[in-house]
């Protein structure tokens, strides 16, 4: 309703609003409620501070922010019942903020109305005016890095973000004027100075550009001070990146100077072609500006690897030989099969349409990109009446007499030969760590009929795949079932609504914003990726069926999660890894955005974000909007077999044959026919190394070491690594490798999460290795699982309580600080005595307890209370108070 229009209507009725008024209250209150001709002197105040505001607010948006911390929402003013008690029984014109008196038993007079209206507008004026001159400052060509954000006159969110956006500027145009000139000086130097000089000037100007940064360093939040280091860096790639005219002239510099190592260590300058010069180059990126002793340490490593390679070329010849057309070994090529590619958004019935051919034929395979995925088509296919098997790394469900299977996409049955193959999420085919899973069954499924699901951005790499492999394709296309629509306004955290979805980006976060909404009033489910699919799954059931009103959630939710989503709400448009900003592409947020909407319940989905995220709505609008690119790249891994073929080569030669952590490196090294590309080896060759190390006395047989490189270690998770490395140990020990129960009484979160990943690379590995040293009892293992995960979904589901990030107990809702009292006095205590002081008796012992690490010997602590875990104090800085001077000095005329 319009403002005219609802002051219109509360004015026909103050009469009647006042009987009602009377009729309420007790008898010897209602002769203190105000005449009629009061409770139009205060409407019409009202009517005049709310016309006015409004149109302020219209010229001066940014601004709304400041009027509502000093009065409270523009919203709850203009409520009707707001306007009517404050017309009759309240002692304050602005309720909610306790602003304007006017006490009861003095007579209303208009002119101290009229006196508040005006103070009012001169303290609008002046907040106007602070703004003005803000925004002058903030863009004034004299503008330094030495004004401080407090010094502006105007704190709102607008003057806030121009002025961490200028300063950006100013520091990113100083920086390229620093980079500019270091390479103007380095064009002569590097053809006549040494390589250690030249080196020296690179380190000297990037030493100078991290001091430039460290000045705005408290000045920038985090998520602008590492935007303002990535536009650096790739500014910095440009003219020292090892494609750039400085780079490439330093290169014929550095050639020379590696031939020489190669004459050293007796090898011919022909051992290192131009291609590997070509890719050993693009590994050092601005690295091959690094020290002399460095690029010798580098330098020695390739050549060892390519020693390694080229021993007689045979496992190069052999990998090439394989590598070069892989997929014509296939038993998939002996006949020539149909794919039909169901291509369109999320929310487009892409899915259903293949499952529904899947389920009529009279045998076949749905291959998921999660287990969770797996879990619910079993469901889905058994309840219509396919006989349906589940197949993944942790566990097999058998169903006798079954005609089909549903499994992870790793554990696909190859060597089967099937009427109908569902693959999910055919765009994951260019994902670096797990792409190879997709171009395999998409190569090698044995199938009369595929039928591919994902969005349209791989469509010409999977036809190009299609046509080396000579099948036919066909491509259904799909549209949205549901509008999707970006608000034009962000939100704040307590305008979360009922059914909406808060995206976050770490489980810290997860945890934390779930805390904050509890505190607001709302009950919500939380999923974030280290949950187990069992538990995702349940706190998932939660919010489609109205037992919580918000979820919180990583981007785990982009996948395999169908839920009844209105509005999607990011909190940040970019992930932090290793202290990185890593900025969502626009394949990610349509994938994420596109969860909002529900055929038939949410006929329009929304996405905004909160409001301290930075051009998100623009990010988020302008990736919604745009077209995906073809990819160009099917990931390709190593296998057993092509390993076991290498090997043997070199033994008929006489040749020393190649550890696995070596053949990876060299798989690595590898060029492949277009489309196709090798995926990231890293976490694999860590591990590989891992066995290695272990299996001192060579007792593992290559397929043993080969299956525990491809173990599911969460590498991010110490717990999860030493857990790993204790059963290793005992199987190379030929020890048994005995089950611990989880504590399902223990009440801490870290630990459940751990525990019951532990178990689950237990069961991944008993399975693996045909339960060889491992010895459980399969159902009571089963059980206790998933009491545990019963335990964590309730944990999950309950308030969550602020915590000690000391010592852990629990802290009030509205405590102010992350520690509490009694560890705050400890510290204080300890202040000025030598750093290399140790814990004395009390909690510092107490701490020693609550490790649940794997120094025991055995699984999943029972009772342990929490795996290790190092927390560090970080005390808060109490903020200056600041003079509110504008507000009081405003109001002294009324």
């Amino acid at each position: 309703m319009k403002l005219d229009s609802l002051f219109k209507e509360v004015e026909e009725n103050l009469e009647i609003s006042r009987s009602v008024f009377q009729k309420k209250t007790l008898d010897d209150e209602a002769d203190n409620l105000r005449s009629l001709l009061e409770a139009k002197y205060i409407l019409k105040f009202l009517k005049d501070f709310c016309n006015y505001t409004q149109e302020f607010i219209k010229n001066a948006p940014s601004l709304e922010t400041l009027i509502e911390k000093e009065f409270g929402t523009f919203k709850s003013i203009t409520s009707r019942d707001n306007l009517i008690s404050t017309c009759f029984v309240e002692e304050y014109l602005i309720p909610e903020a306790n602003e304007f008196p006017i006490p009861f038993g003095q007579q209303i007079d208009p002119l101290l109305l009229d006196n508040y209206l005006a103070s009012y507008k001169d303290w609008c004026t002046g907040i106007f005016n602070a703004h003005k001159n803000s925004q002058e400052q903030i863009f004034s060509e004299s503008f330094t890095l030495e004004l401080k954000q407090s010094q502006l006159g105007c704190q709102c969110q607008k003057c806030i973000a121009d002025y961490r956006a200028r300063l950006r500027d100013i520091v990113f145009n100083q920086q390229k004027e620093l980079i500019d000139k270091a390479a103007e000086n380095l064009e002569e130097a590097i053809l006549e100075r040494d390589i250690a000089y030249v080196s020296d000037s690179v380190s000297k100007l990037k030493r100078n550009i991290e001091r430039n940064l460290g000045r705005v360093r408290y000045k920038l939040k985090r998520g602008s001070l590492n935007k303002l280091d990535s536009q650096i860096k790739d500014y910095f790639k440009l003219s020292f990146g090892h494609t750039s005219d400085l780079s490439l002239i330093y290169r014929q510099r550095l050639i020379a100077f590696f031939n020489g190592l190669l004459d050293e260590e007796g090898h011919h300058p022909d051992l290192i072609t131009d291609n590997e010069y070509d890719r050993f180059f693009s590994q050092l990126g601005v690295g091959l500006w690094k020290a002399p002793h460095v690029l010798k340490r580098e330098f020695l490593k390739l050549v060892k690897s390519i020693l390694a390679f080229k021993r007689k070329d045979i496992s190069a010849t052999i990998l090439k030989d394989y590598l070069g057309q892989f997929w014509i070994h296939s038993d998939a090529r002996k006949k020539k099969r149909k794919v039909i590619y169901h291509m369109g958004p999320t929310n487009s019935g892409k899915t259903y349409n293949a499952i529904e051919a899947l389920s009529q034929a009279k045998n076949g395979c749905y291959l998921a990109p999660l287990r969770l995925l797996a879990s619910e088509l079993f469901d889905t296919l058994n309840d219509k009446g396919c006989q349906t098997t589940l197949l993944t790394g942790e566990e097999v469900v058998e169903v006798e007499g079954a005609t089909h299977f549903s499994s992870t996409i790793e554990m696909a049955k190859l060597h089967d030969e099937f009427e109908c193959v569902v693959i999910d999420e055919i765009q994951m085919i260019t994902d670096p760590q797990r792409g190879w899973a997709w171009t395999r069954a998409l190569v090698n499924m044995n199938a009369d009929e595929i039928h591919l699901c994902g969005d349209h951005s791989v469509y010409e790499l999977v036809e190009q795949i299609l046509k080396l492999t000579g099948d036919e394709l066909e491509v259904h296309n799909y549209e949205r079932k549901t509008k999707l629509s970006v608000m034009d306004k962000k939100i704040r955290l307590v305008d979360m609504d009922k059914n909406d979805t808060l995206i976050v980006f770490s489980r810290r976060n997860a945890l934390k914003y779930k805390r904050d909404l509890e505190n607001l009033g709302f009950k919500v489910s939380i999923v974030y990726g280290r949950l187990s699919p069992e538990v995702r799954r349940e706190q998932a059931r939660k919010f489609d069926e109205g037992e919580t009103d918000i979820m919180v959630a990583t981007d785990a939710i982009a996948m395999g999660m169908n839920l009844p989503i209105k509005r999607i709400v990011f909190s940040a448009i970019s992930k932090f890894f290793d202290g990185k900003e890593y900025p969502l592409t626009y394949s990610e947020l349509k994938q994420i955005a596109g969860r909002a909407g529900r055929y038939k319940r949410f006929p329009e989905g929304y996405v905004t974000t909160l409001a301290k995220v930075e051009e998100g709505l623009e990010t988020i609008s302008a990736a919604l909007h745009h077209d995906l690119d073809q990819k160009e790249l099917a990931m390709v891994g190593p296998d057993l077999e092509i390993f076991r073929s290498v090997n043997l080569a070199l033994e008929e030669n006489n040749l020393q044959t190649l550890s696995l952590s070596e053949f990876l490196r060299l798989f690595n090294t590898m060029s492949f026919e277009k489309p196709f590309y090798c995926v990231e080896l890293k976490e694999m060759i860590e591990l590989a190394e891992m066995v290695e190390d272990a299996d001192t006395m060579n007792s593992l047989s290559d397929a043993e070491i080969f299956g525990f490189a491809c173990a599911p270690v969460n590498q991010g998770l110490m717990e999860h690594v030493q857990y790993y490395v204790w059963i290793l140990n005992h199987y190379v020990g030929k020890n048994m490798i005995v089950n611990e129960e989880i504590d399902t009484e223990n009440e801490d979160i870290d630990y459940l999460e751990t525990a019951i990943k532990c178990v689950e690379l237990y069961q991944w590995l008993a399975r693996h290795f045909d339960n060889n040293y491992f010895s459980f009892d399969i159902e009571k293992l089963n059980e206790n699982k998933s009491m545990a995960i019963e335990k964590l979904n309730q944990l999950l589901s309950e308030k969550i309580s602020k915590k000690c990030s000391s010592c852990g107990c629990k802290l009030p809702d509205d405590h102010q600080y992350n520690i509490c009292e009694t560890c705050f006095a400890e510290r204080r205590s300890h202040r000025g005595r030598p750093r290399n002081t140790k814990n004395k008796e009390g909690r510092g012992d107490k701490r020693k307890s609550s490790g649940g690490g794997r120094s025991s010997g055995k699984g999943p602590n029972k009772g342990s209370g929490k795996f290790n875990k190092d927390r560090n104090f970080k005390g808060k800085k109490k903020s200056k108070g600041k003079k509110n001077k504008s507000k009081a000095d405003a109001f002294k005329r009324g």
